[in-house]
C-alpha cells in the first residue's frame, strides 16, 4: 500500500496532458508584434555591449592562447 501513495504523483506525470478547448487558450498566448517606431533603446545598449564586450574577450583570449602555443612549443 505504501508503494502506490508513492507512486501516485509519479503515474501523474506520465497521463497525457489535456488542451483546453475553445479560444481561451488562444487568447491567453497572444503576442504582440514588436513596435518597430519605438525601439527600446535600453535593450539595443546592452545587447550590443554584450555583443562587443565578447568578441574583445574571444579574440583577446585567443591571442593569448596562441602566445602560450608558440612559447610551449618553441616557436617563439
Amino acid at each position: 500500500m505504501a508503494l502506490s501513495v508513492l507512486l501516485r504523483p509519479i503515474s501523474r506525470l506520465l497521463v497525457p496532458a489535456r488542451f483546453p478547448n475553445g479560444s481561451s487558450a488562444r487568447l491567453k498566448f497572444y503576442v504582440r508584434e514588436p513596435r518597430h517606431d519605438k525601439p527600446d533603446w535600453l535593450k539595443v545598449g546592452l545587447t550590443l555591449g554584450t555583443s562587443v564586450f565578447l568578441w574583445t574577450y574571444l579574440i583577446k583570449q585567443h591571442n593569448e592562447d596562441v602566445l602560450e602555443y608558440k612559447r610551449r612549443n618553441g616557436l617563439e
